[in-house]
Parts: C-alpha cells; structure tokens; sequence
C-alpha cells in the first residue's frame, strides 16, 4: 500500500489518476489576446492522445510524450493509474469542457473527464517542445459559459498578493440594489477552484449565487495551489499556510473592501473546512472585518482529522474482510502519529502524513480559540451531523472553546453532510464519499443560506 492513502485530509484528496476518452468539444477560452487559436488545437489534441494512450494501456507510448524530468518522476507509476481512477470513480464515460491557458510561461490544457460516478479535471502543462511537463488531476469540471439568473450581476477579478502569483476570482453582486453586506469565501485543504468544487457540487458557486438572492455579496477565487501548484513545484519552496492561504486571502479582502457599492465595515469572512479554523488568524493579520463563519471547519491541526478518517478507512476494510489492508493502515497512522506528536523535534522538511513538518507546526502555532476570544467578533459557527471529514467532535470542541464568547451562534443540521448538501442516497463508505455521495448533486441548504442571512441581518 501507497502511504498516499493518508492524505485523506479534510476536504477528501481524490487519487492521483489519469485517464482516457473521446471528446466533447466545448471551449473556454482565456488571455485569448495571448493565445494563438492553433496552439490550442495542437495541445488539446496532444491531451487527447495523451488520455487515449493511458486508456488503452499503451504506458510507453503516454510516457514518450514527456519531458526528461517527468519521465523520471513517474516511471512505474503510471502503470495503475487507470485501474486507481475507474476504482474510485466508476467508467469512464467522456471528455467534456476544455480551457487553454498561459502561467509561467507554461501553456496549460485542462479538461472534464466524465466518470460513471463522478468528474475530475486533467491538467497537462507543456513546455515549448510540445512535451508534458506537468500532469495533475483534480477536483470538479471545466465550465462552459453559465446563463446567470437575471438578479446577478458577476465580475471577474484578479486577485494578486504581490508574488507572481495572479489567481482569477469573481464579485457576486445583486444587480439592482446595494447590498447589505459581502462575504469572503475561504476554502478547505488541498487545491480547489474558486467554485470549491467537488463530483458534482460547488459549495462556493452555490452560496455566492443563494446569498445574493439575499441581497449579499461575495467574492470567491481561485486557491493558489491549484492555479499555480506546478510552479510552486517546480520552484522547490516548500508551500506555508501563509502561502497557501493567508496572503491571498488578504488581498482578496482588498478587492471586496474597495468594490464600489460595498461597505468596508461590512465584510465577513467565510470559511469552510481547513479555511474555517484558519478565520480569526487571518484577520488578526489585517483583514479588519466585521465577523466569521465558520463552516463544518475545526480547531484543530489538520493531522488530528488525517489520523480519524484514515482510521475509518481501516475500519472498513477489516469489515469486508480485507484484515491486511486495515492492519497496513493502522500500521502506517501509527508511525506517522509518533512522528506528529514530536513535531517540535522534527527537520522542517521531514514529511508527516504527506504535509511537511513545518507546514503541520503552522497549524501548532495558530490558537484559533484564543484568536476569537481575543478579537470578540460575531461567530457563526455551521456543521452538517452527517459529516464524516470535520465530525460533531470538532462542532463540540468549538462550542466549549467559545463558551466565554460574548457573540457566538451555534447550528447543526441533522441531514446535512460536508459539503452542506443533503444526500438521499444509501450509506456509502468513506472511501466512496467523493465518487458517489458528492457525485449526486445535493446544492447547499436553504436552510444555512437562511440562518446567514438572518446572522449577518441581526448585526446590522
């Protein structure tokens, strides 16, 4: 077993796979005054045959389409990719949407590929000889053109810490009126899109578009691990919560503060998962806004929750039978857990449950609780009960750690599960969560968007 089966992590990292299709050939285009139409035909067609070869079984012919440095790195590795995607996702089914981009003078092609259960995006980066250099898949689908209800009004926007490291984000405006407050959407772990996307839901997307109906606006972006996670790679620098998270989640406060129409003094920051714990810290960094909520988020280090679900993991696994696999778990939680809890000891970049040393002590450093009661701004504080990444634990250690707040708001919701959606389905397993449960649409509660509302309506 891989020990990548411990970075299950709380928003749920999908496998690292590859896959092959035939293609529906729906195009979004951007820096279109950059892009030569040609070179984009060119690379979407080097995808094509890339995902062709690897579904087909033809690994020699998919690694010849490398450079030297990624045929290094993934030889003897691409050889199960695709028996680890169908697994987890169900069968292939087809190509969608495509988007042609240019970051650090990479030419990028990402792509929808369509499972039984579930989408993922196929990013392939090129270099100038036309030769994969980078290859990453994650979660949600390329997007085509979305007609917007008639009320909404969207602008695009980037949002740049200063670091060359520029990510695209949208304002969700109400198109006639001004609204009484704007949020500001901060994601979970692992790369995600400005939509927050995961199967067939985008958390994000959702609460931008609901809020506004209720005269709220947001601004929700790109995270820069997953915009610029081949650069931040190739760069050696081994990734901080300050570059993951903080930085760009200031910056992105700038953008809303100085929107016209928007009130500076009523900006609130939106976190959900890992982002929810990570609220106060950011505006103990100068964020200055006016509250938090916190969605399905926890107070503590990203570890803890690592061991917990892979611990569930191995629970499974002996209950269909499968006694070595579990017993592997464990095994490998149990090393990893000594290290973690020697974690002041340890070199910085000696790896801990797939996350750097030094990335875990971040979490160590942060009191989140201390944070809010210090600033004693309005909490609100979310959790689905049928959420099985950042469980009622987590609900109940925010509870007790806040009890001395003057200005705390606490609500549960007994059919919701992570992402805020209610999934009707049958009971799944916690490996299936994200091929089969999030595969279903279940778009966040229209009761959570109401108690928001209301929420931030009472502090006016």
């Amino acid at each position: 077993m891989k020990k990548s089966l411990l970075s299950i992590c709380i928003t749920m990292v999908l496998l690292v796979v590859l896959v092959g299709c035939n293609s529906e050939k729906t195009k979004v285009v951007q820096d279109t005054a950059a892009i030569s139409e040609n070179r984009e035909d060119v690379l979407y067609k080097l995808s094509i045959q890339l995902t062709d070869y690897l579904n087909s079984g033809n690994i020699d012919a998919a690694m010849a389409m490398m450079n030297k440095e990624m045929i290094s790195a993934m030889d003897g590795e691409l050889v199960n990719v695709w028996k680890q995607l169908t697994d987890s996702l169900g069968e292939f089914v087809e190509t969608g949407a495509y988007e042609y981009t240019l970051s650090d003078k990479y030419e990028i092609l990402e792509m929808t590929l369509k499972f039984k259960n579930s989408n993922m995006i196929q990013r392939v980066v090129f270099d100038s000889e036309n030769k994969i250099s980078g290859l990453r898949y994650l979660k949600g689908e390329v997007k085509g053109e979305d007609s917007l209800p008639d009320t909404i009004t969207e602008t695009p926007v980037t949002v740049d810490a200063g670091e060359r490291y520029p990510l695209k984000g949208i304002v969700t405006m109400p198109k006639d009126n001004a609204p009484s407050a704007a949020i500001v959407l901060v994601h979970g772990s692992g790369p995600n899109n400005m939509d927050s996307a995961v199967g067939a839901n985008s958390i994000f997307k959702d609460l931008a578009h609901s809020l506004e109906e209720n005269g709220i606006a947001s601004f929700r972006y790109d995270k820069r691990t997953y915009t610029h996670g081949d650069a931040i790679i190739k760069s050696g620098k081994s990734i901080t919560l300050n570059d993951e998270v903080f930085k760009d989640a200031l910056a992105a406060v700038e953008v809303i503060k100085s929107w016209d129409g928007i009130d500076s003094n009523k900006v609130y920051l939106l976190g959900h998962s890992m982002g929810g714990g990570l609220l106060s810290y950011i505006n103990s960094k100068g964020a200055d806004c006016a509250g938090y909520i916190v969605m399905a988020g926890t107070p503590r280090n990203i570890w803890e929750l690592i061991v917990e679900q892979n611990l569930m993991l191995a629970d499974e696994f002996e209950k269909s039978g499968d006694l070595k696999k579990a017993d592997e778990i464990r095994s490998l939680v149990e090393k990893e857990k000594l290290k973690a809890n020697k974690l002041e000891t340890l070199n910085g970049e000696e790896i801990v449950f797939n996350l750097s040393a030094d990335y875990l002590r971040e979490f160590d450093e942060i009191d989140t609780i201390a944070l809010h009661l210090k600033d004693e701004l309005p909490v609100l504080v979310l959790q689905g009960e049928k959420d099985r990444q950042v469980t009622m634990k987590d609900y109940e250690l925010w509870k007790d750690g806040l009890k001395e707040h003057p200005n705390t708001t606490f609500i549960s919701y007994t059919k919701l599960n992570h992402i805020f959606g209610e999934y009707t389905g049958k009971d799944v397993l916690v490996s299936q969560m994200v091929s089969v449960e999030y595969a279903e649409r279940t778009p966040v509660s229209d009761d959570v968007i109401r108690d928001i509302t209301n929420w931030i309506e009472k502090l006016q």
